[in-house]
């Protein structure tokens, strides 16, 4: 980010850490939207997000090339759960590193992870006479990218980076406008599937291709996936590039390894040397900051010797990161394992539905969208092709079909959500958003199951269509979003990439149990599975059960992160929006919590609100 020479000089008033916490939290707030932290985030976000789903757009392809005449989707079931096996993975290791050991020094080797590993993806292949086993390779490839994933789409390292550069304004808006690249690595995933796919059989008729034998229907529907694969590489060597434009957030080099001069530094280069007026009480802890530039000096009123011996004897040491002592007083003894818990539960029942409902998989696509007469005798079917109600379909029909189904019922309501929450994000209490939207959620699951017993039989299965992409919409208007937002923001510098890492990876193991559950789950005999059966429609209720429980994680465990309106200290009483409380009052952790009057714990909550119904109390805050 340039020279030492080239680094500019800090305030010489800065003298203790408080002070120059002070300096970098003003310095930031003094600003919006930072475009630049934005593209940083982004752009790796969007990677994973478009490596991660694009497996659903290529497994009917790969299963036609390689294994077309199995019945069962068991090797399709392998890759997800190998590729969220590894994500979970990375979320832990790479959330520890980035608190161990910075933000950017870790930032760009899980793109380079990535970036590799969907080389090797799509230059997989069986060697001279099947000499290479492919499906072990394909395993291979994508467990070692979903670590890369979860190193960065997990979060850790673009949602520490986002929080920590945003201004105390911006941060909530900055971080779903991150998050919205998971639906839109979605809808480009799609996209390009379905434009390879069409591109290709301009030259070669894949409507008739109902086996890799015929003619060059393998060679071709081989070229397509891993076209479809190596475009994923393209947005991971445009995030590399981005990554080598910031450094560590100021927050960071401060509070964990506590070199101030550094931190300020990093943040006046970041802004590079805008001009911001900041004002400050000139007292013992604040010295009196005014007009900053690269052509103003910085010449606040100079405290007097006495004055400095006394700020450095008073400031206290900092935490030992990673010690038992500061482990168990931070989660522990001040109780802040409840808002772990908390993120991670929600986190975690949240994915058993989002990936139970099958991020697009194209046999649960293809029930939805097909209609069963009552008993009617369906063929059996390759895994390549997901409808069993059309057993003589061509490979163009079943990617075609995929990718037509997928953008329609998956990923317009998806984008659609979180542009919404973009909108309405400062204007919405997040913990309570979180905890309402839990329960919408298990409303709608409720009636999408119900509902789907009574038209799955019928030329009503559009109701069911109409639902399931409604909740695709509900999910990253509220939780899906949420859950990646609210572990950033509440948790100290010290340990917000390693307590991301653990709610984040807490979610990737839902995602596995459900994965590798779902096609053989049962209800009395009748089988998720089986497209002549109403077994989707018993899930949906499961999964309406899931989210009631995640809101009550939500209600009881996680902190408000939001001031009442009108109380940001600007005057502006009348406005609607909720002022987001500074990293740094969210860092405390509990005790602050309950210092501005706020309940949190299942008993505690339950206590109060029977306290209330009985009479005793009037007010609850919380």
């Amino acid at each position: 980010m340039g020279s030492t020479a080239s680094r500019p000089q800090i305030p010489d008033n800065l003298t203790t850490r408080d002070q120059k916490r002070v300096f970098i939290r003003r310095y930031i707030d003094a600003h919006g939207f930072r475009w630049l932290v934005y593209l940083v985030a982004a752009s790796g976000f969007l990677t994973d997000s478009y490596n991660l789903f694009a497996t659903n757009a290529i497994l009917p392809s790969l299963a036609f090339v390689y294994w077309p005449d199995e019945m069962d989707g068991w090797r399709e079931s392998l890759i997800n759960c190998m590729t969220l096996g590894g994500s979970l993975i990375g979320q832990l290791l790479f959330g520890f590193l980035a608190d161990k050991y910075g933000r950017t020094r870790l930032y760009g080797i899980e793109l380079v992870i990535v970036g590799f590993t969907t080389i090797a993806l799509a230059a997989s292949s069986t060697g001279f006479g099947n000499s290479i086993a492919v499906l072990p390779w394909i395993v291979s490839m994508r467990f070692l990218m979903g670590v890369g994933i979860g190193a960065e789409a997990s979060y850790p390292l673009s949602a520490s980076i986002c929080t920590e550069w945003a201004s105390t304004k911006a941060r909530a808006r900055m971080m779903v406008a991150v998050f919205l690249m998971q639906p839109v690595g979605q809808l480009i995933s799609q996209l390009v599937a379905y434009g390879v796919l069409l591109g290709y059989n301009n030259s070669y008729d894949l409507r008739s291709c109902k086996s890799p034998s015929e003619g060059e229907c393998g060679r071709v529907v081989d070229i397509i996936w891993r076209w479809v694969a190596a475009v994923g590489a393209i947005p991971a060597l445009v995030a590399i590039i981005f990554r080598f434009q910031i450094q560590d957030p100021g927050l960071y080099d401060l509070d964990v390894k506590d070199d101030g001069t550094r931190a300020v530094q990093n943040t006046m280069m970041l802004y590079r040397y805008r001009r911001v007026s900041t004002v400050v009480s000139n007292s013992a802890d604040e010295p009196q900051m005014e007009e900053l530039g690269r052509d103003a000096s910085v010449n606040p009123p100079q405290p007097n010797g006495a004055a400095i011996q006394h700020r450095h004897e008073q400031e206290s040491e900092l935490p030992e990161q990673f010690s038992w002592d500061d482990i168990s007083d931070y989660f522990l003894k001040q109780g802040n394992w409840r808002s772990l818990a908390g993120t991670s539960m929600c986190w975690f029942l949240l994915d058993i539905a989002f990936y139970g409902l099958g991020m697009g998989n194209p046999s649960t696509l293809a029930k939805l969208w097909t209609y069963y007469q009552a008993g009617e005798p369906l063929g059996d079917v390759p895994s390549w092709n997901p409808n069993a109600a059309r057993p003589h379909a061509s490979i163009f029909d079943a990617l075609r079909d995929n990718a037509v189904q997928n953008l329609i019922t998956v990923c317009i309501g998806s984008v659609s959500g979180c542009v919404l929450l973009l909108m309405i994000i400062d204007y919405v209490p997040r913990k309570q958003f979180l905890m309402y939207s839990c329960l919408w959620l298990a409303a709608l699951f409720f009636i999408t199951g119900g509902s789907f017993f009574a038209v799955f039989h019928n030329d009503l299965h559009a109701v069911s269509i109409v639902l399931v992409a409604l909740c695709h919409f509900s999910f990253n208007l509220g939780p899906n979003t949420l859950t990646f937002l609210i572990p950033a923001e509440i948790f100290p510098t010290r340990y917000r990439a390693t307590c991301h890492g653990i709610a984040a990876a807490a979610g990737k193991l839902g995602s596995v149990i459900v994965q590798a559950s779902l096609p053989t789950w049962r209800v009395d005999g009748v089988s998720v599975s089986n497209p002549n059966s109403s077994g989707l429609g018993w899930v949906f209720i499961l999964y309406g059960f899931v989210m009631g429980i995640a809101a009550v994680f939500a209600w009881a465990w996680i902190p408000s992160l939001q001031h009442p309106r009108g109380a940001d200290g600007s005057g502006t009483r009348g406005s609607l929006k909720l002022p987001s409380k500074t990293l740094e009052t969210l860092g405390e952790g509990l005790i602050k919590s309950r210092e501005e009057g706020e309940i949190l714990g299942m008993r505690a909550r339950l206590r109060i609100r029977f306290a209330r119904r009985s009479g005793e109390i009037r007010e609850v805050h919380g």
